[in-house]
């Protein structure tokens, strides 16, 4: 494994991750609506600026709503290019454009933490999935500190398995979708699956912590891995259904692709403490 090879993978994570947020927001709509549409927050404002009535600036705002979140998600899908030009010659200027990408990867999470009546565990979550433009940037350019990027990237990894494994375990109310989808996968009642879910929920808690312990690090990491890459095929496997009008991949093949960061980003902690890399590797 070398820096060139590695830093290909860590491209084709960014990649795949906003083009499945992209399509996801381009074709399913996303929280973001919420945001707009927080009366508590805005109708004060709303009627200062328009005289406009909740109800009114509601039924009026919702085809620029649909419009803003298309443009939003193609703006995601077009920021997949991005990666492929970022340690080129050409246009090393396009590296800062990872910042903006980011920032629309939290502009979404923030939007299911709001959504979500600011659970602890949804706030933390995205964290892999919002980082991964910057774990990037943070991985090319002319100074790179690998220490540094893995500091940044465990600390996301262990923010990501924690909120899940809140919900998973059953500090926050185990989602109704973690439910189904154990009950489909593993054939089991609704009680087992709670209390499977209990038992990795909080396996994802203790390995999310052992990462940033060396003795416990390369096992938490294999878990994370693994792990990270079930729950991510869980979103297919849970809703495989061969019917007449076929199998359909949309948007399940894309729920399981946005989660790309929750494996491969801690494989690629794993190959770094597995291969010393060098930054200097890259030309």
């Amino acid at each position: 494994m070398t820096y060139q090879r590695w830093l290909t993978l860590l491209k084709l994570c960014v990649s795949v991750t906003l083009v499945a947020r992209g399509w996801l927001t381009w074709r399913w709509d996303s929280p973001i609506r919420g945001l707009v549409w927080q009366e508590d927050w805005w109708t004060g404002l709303i009627h200062q600026l328009t005289g406009m009535t909740w109800s009114d600036f509601a039924t009026a705002s919702d085809p620029w709503i649909n419009q803003g979140l298309m443009v939003f998600g193609l703006i995601l899908i077009l920021g997949a290019t991005l990666p492929w030009f970022v340690s080129g010659k050409c246009c090393p200027w396009t590296r800062w454009l990872l910042w903006p990408m980011a920032f629309l990867l939290f502009l979404d999470s923030l939007a299911r933490w709001v959504a979500s009546d600011f659970d602890f565990g949804m706030a933390i979550e995205h964290a892999l999935q919002m980082i991964t433009p910057i774990a990037l940037f943070f991985a090319t350019g002319k100074n790179v500190s690998l220490r540094r990027w893995s500091l940044l990237v465990s600390i996301a990894a262990a923010m990501t398995f924690i909120g899940h494994g809140f919900y998973a375990a059953g500090i926050h109310p185990v989602p109704l979708s973690y439910q189904n989808m154990t009950m489909n996968i593993l054939g089991v009642t609704q009680e087992s699956a709670i209390l499977f879910l209990s038992i990795v929920g909080w396996l994802d808690i203790v390995f999310a912590i052992g990462i940033f312990f060396k003795p416990a690090r390369i096992v938490s990491l294999i878990y994370l891995v693994v792990w990270g890459a079930a729950t991510a095929s869980a979103r297919i496997v849970a809703h495989f259904d061969v019917s007449l009008s076929g199998w359909t991949l949309d948007p399940w093949a894309f729920e399981t692709a946005v989660r790309t960061s929750h494996w491969l980003l801690p494989l690629l902690l794993l190959l770094l403490y597995r291969y010393r890399l060098n930054p200097k590797e890259q030309a």
